[in-house]
């Protein structure tokens, strides 16, 4: 099928659909409310008709958050009905990612009760039990009372091989970590396989906004687990993903002490002059050697950068090329972000958070 014949009807509904998100003015209608359930009711009658009914009904915010989880569970599946072939697949390799997520917060459920023998099974209400993109029997997870017996639920599944490869002794020595990067480490691997495999335009839009994704993870990863948690040498080079344009030589920087941090910051400095000024700032304030919290605060200076940076990206594929696969991807990140915003705004009317520090958590 030719470009315009697969992509001219689904971008162009997707374009009609952008117009329709959730609007500026009706998040900030949100903050400016005076509690959660004025918040909430903002969303009533509007794209998010089904948030306020969920409120209504259950008056619960985690059954909000799960409402949310699925709506961008069925934006990906409208998407991928509305495609064929390797754009399809590429949708729903994107999907995976939200697979992924629902595995940990099971997993973590299992290990909570298991290892821990914390009484969280009420929890186990948020976890989506639908199938997401594989088969997995999510109940036996929740229910299981060994780690071989959880690890039946991924059987025939790409997931498999994770668990099969982190075993029970690992996770209760060392917790879940390394099975959690694992599955990220997965997730990449599939997805630039997908990437792979699609056509020359698609494919260069697709790489182009992913490899500044994961070039950023890897920044952000070698802050907070280089710094934060001390990890070195083979330890911490074990956590990059070895995607991007910044993976090998950001891994010839880790030595058995940790992270030559000049020689990489002027490395991430040339690729992207933006972080680098916020690592530079960080360094000469002492912030990489201080207190959790202002480290934290650092990487939230370049998640927003990266935000920001993703949106740039968006916007421009939107004003370009109409028979791109990119139309799908810069609704699903308008969709997503869209989502962020409105799960933010809740959680900070639910802790009673101010006006003014609800802008800054979502700036």
């Amino acid at each position: 099928m030719d470009r315009v014949s697969r992509y001219s009807y689904i971008n162009a509904k997707l374009r009609a659909r952008i117009g329709l998100l959730v609007s500026s003015d009706v998040i900030d209608a949100m903050i400016k409310a005076p509690n959660l359930n004025e918040a909430v009711a903002v969303l009533a009658g509007g794209p998010h008709d089904d948030l306020a009914q969920v409120w209504q009904r259950t008056g619960d915010l985690q059954q909000l958050e799960l409402r949310i989880f699925m709506d961008e569970v069925d934006e990906h599946r409208g998407i991928i009905k509305a495609l064929d072939g390797t754009p399809a697949a590429f949708i729903s390799t994107l999907l995976e990612k939200s697979e992924v997520e629902n595995i940990k917060n099971a997993v973590r459920l299992w290990y909570s009760g298991s290892v821990m023998h914390h009484q969280l099974s009420y929890r186990a209400a948020y976890v989506c039990r639908d199938q997401i993109v594989h088969d997995i029997d999510w109940t036996r997870i929740l229910n299981a009372m060994t780690y071989s017996d959880m690890l039946k639920a991924f059987k025939g599944t790409p997931y498999e091989e994770v668990f099969n490869e982190h075993g029970e002794e690992e996770v209760v020595n060392s917790g879940l970590f390394p099975l959690e990067t694992g599955l990220d480490k997965l997730w990449f691997r599939r997805l630039f396989s997908a990437i792979d495999h699609l056509d020359g335009p698609d494919r260069e839009v697709a790489r182009r906004i992913q490899e500044v994704d994961v070039d950023l993870k890897n920044v952000l990863n070698l802050i907070r687990y280089g710094y934060l948690h001390g990890l070195k040498g083979a330890m911490l080079a074990s956590i990059l993903l070895p995607y991007g344009s910044l993976y090998q030589t950001l891994e010839r920087k880790i030595g058995q002490d940790g992270l030559d941090f000049t020689a990489a910051r002027a490395l991430i400095q040339r690729k992207y002059p933006e972080v680098g000024g916020l690592l530079k700032e960080m360094d000469e304030r002492g912030t990489l050697k201080g207190a959790h919290g202002e480290l934290a605060y650092g990487t939230l200076q370049i998640e927003s950068w990266l935000g920001h940076k993703r949106r740039a990206e968006y916007s421009s594929i939107l004003v370009g090329d109409p028979f791109t696969i990119g139309t799908s991807l810069s609704y699903l990140s308008l969709c997503r972000s869209q989502d962020v915003a409105i799960r933010s705004v809740l959680s900070a009317k639910y802790y009673d958070l101010g006006e003014d520090e609800i802008r800054r958590e979502l700036d």
